[in-house]
This record gives C-alpha cells, structure tokens and sequence, in this order.
C-alpha cells in the first residue's frame, strides 16, 4: 500500500492508494499559513491515512508546490507558501514515520495522474495544466514527466502573455500566463462584467441559471485559455491536453470555446491542433493519482 499525499497552498488531502489505483476515503485537512502548523497537520493526517490502510505501508509519496529541490526534499522560495522556505520535507517525514518520502511538484503528479487514472489515461504523452489559484503545467513524454534541465519542469504559467494584466504575479512579474488564467483573473472579468460576486462560487449560482453576463465572461476566459494552449502545442507538439484544478469545474461552460479560439490562432498550422482537449474526471485526484503511479515505477 502507498500513502499519497497532496500538500497544498490552503489543504493537505491524503489517502492509501493500491497498485490498481483503487484508494481509500479521501481525507482532508486545512494547512496553518505557518511552518509549525504545517508540520502539525502533515504529520497527524499522514498518521491517520495510515491507520486506515488495510495493508502494510511500503511508501509515502508526497505532491506539493514548490520551487522544491526534489533529490535534497528541500523547499526552496515556495510562491504561494512562503513560510515553507527552507523547510526539509523529506528529513521531517522520514524522522516521524521511518520512510523517506517519494516528492514530486503537485503540478507534475496532476499531470502523471491523469495519464494513469484520470481523462488521459492510457496516454504516452500529455500536457495537463491545473487552473486554480495559481496555474500548474505539467509535460509528460513517454509516461515520464519531462523536466528539460530544471528540477520541477518547465513552469508554463509563467510564460509571458501580453501587459494588459498590471496584476503583479507571486515571481514578482506582470504578464505571466498565471495572472491571466486564475481564479483571480477569472473573477476580476466576473466582476467587469457586472456581476456580484462575494467569492468565485458565487459564479457557479450565475452559471446554473445561464446568466448572461456570467456565459460571456466563461467564454472570454475560454478564449484566453485557448489562446495560450495554442502557444503550449506549438513549443511542445504533444496533442494530447488534460485540464485539472478548481476551476476545471466550470470547464463545460468554457469547452467549446477552447478549441475555437486554438483552431482560430493555428489556421494557418493545422497539424498543430490538439487531438484531445480533456477534463479531469475528479481534480482532487489528479496529484494522488499521480503520485500513487510514482511510486510504482
């Protein structure tokens, strides 16, 4: 049995996960916005999953965002974890429970989860991009994460997108993909487009009853997400695009705008057009999938 573990900037989930992928309750606890806390609830949900695994453990497999030096198990600045700076992951995990934890950006788990578990599975290669409070991207070449020469792969949400955004990003530069495609961004078009929103949920009420103004805003942002995928398969030239994160939810208010948008920007390179533009069938799942298919390997 494999313990996986999703540490995010808000949330650690956690469960034990088999060779088949099948996998216990899900459990879910919030994460202090301070080191000590941190350490207290990773610690105390690691040890309650493992209570409830039916069989013996024979590793902990952890997803978190990063920059985090994976060979050392060390953070490096965390962008939106800043209290994390420094702190020895793998060092803490392995003093409490013995194992040295297998680590992996949450981003790039999402991206492996996908392909073993999720909308892309049975898939060699494969972009998957996580919309959420920040945008993860993860390339998968051959059934393994492609890195290029950087320890947590190529961070795709910081690849410039124009300066009509003058919202700061967390690298402490404006015009990065991450602050045109978050939920951020997603509730700012929300909001200049007439609608009230107390928080982004509020924007699922505004769907369910196809507002106007909420469809308009669903299809901007389709627009600007397709544009930047167009981007993505033209570096890359894998067609095969998975979407995960919270803000996949939305994606069938969004999904045939997608494509038009790509279609529209690769007129003129038709063989550059995705195969498949897939959403994740449980986002929540996508890093523990993953890291359940990492420590197989």
């Amino acid at each position: 049995m494999y313990i996986c573990i999703d540490l995010g900037g808000s949330n650690i989930r956690g469960t034990w996960m088999d060779r088949d992928g099948r996998c216990g309750e899900v459990l879910n606890v919030p994460r202090p916005r301070e080191l000590a806390g941190t350490k207290k609830a990773l610690a105390g949900l690691i040890q309650n999953v493992m209570q409830k695994s039916p069989g013996a453990v024979n590793n902990i497999g952890i997803a978190s965002a990063g920059p985090l030096n994976l060979e050392q198990g060390i953070y490096f600045t965390p962008t939106n974890m800043p209290e994390l700076k420094g702190f020895d992951l793998a060092g803490f995990v392995s003093g409490i429970f013995g194992i040295r934890p297998v680590l992996e950006n949450d981003a790039q788990a999402a991206a492996l989860g996908e392909i073993f578990n999720g909308c892309l599975a049975g898939e060699k290669d494969a972009l998957v991009f996580t919309l959420g409070t920040g945008l993860g991207s993860g390339v998968i070449m051959d059934r393994r994460v492609w890195r290029g020469r950087l320890d947590a792969g190529p961070e795709l949400g910081h690849v410039y997108m124009g300066p009509n955004r003058g919202k700061r990003c967390g690298c402490g530069q404006t015009g990065c993909a991450e602050t045109w495609l978050n939920a951020a961004a997603l509730k700012e078009m929300a909001v200049q487009n007439g609608l009230s929103l107390a928080s982004l949920k509020d924007l699922d009420i505004y769907l369910e009853k196809k507002d106007e103004k909420a469809l308009v805003t669903m299809q901007q942002y389709g627009r600007r997400l397709g544009l930047f995928l167009s981007q993505m398969v033209s570096i890359f030239g894998i067609k095969n695009i998975g979407l995960s994160g919270g803000l996949s939810r939305l994606g069938p208010c969004f999904s045939e705008v997608v494509p038009q948008s790509i279609n529209f920007r690769l007129k003129t390179r038709p063989w550059l057009i995705p195969d498949r533009i897939e959403l994740s069938p449980d986002p929540q799942m996508s890093a523990l999938w993953g890291m359940g298919y990492l420590m197989q390997q």
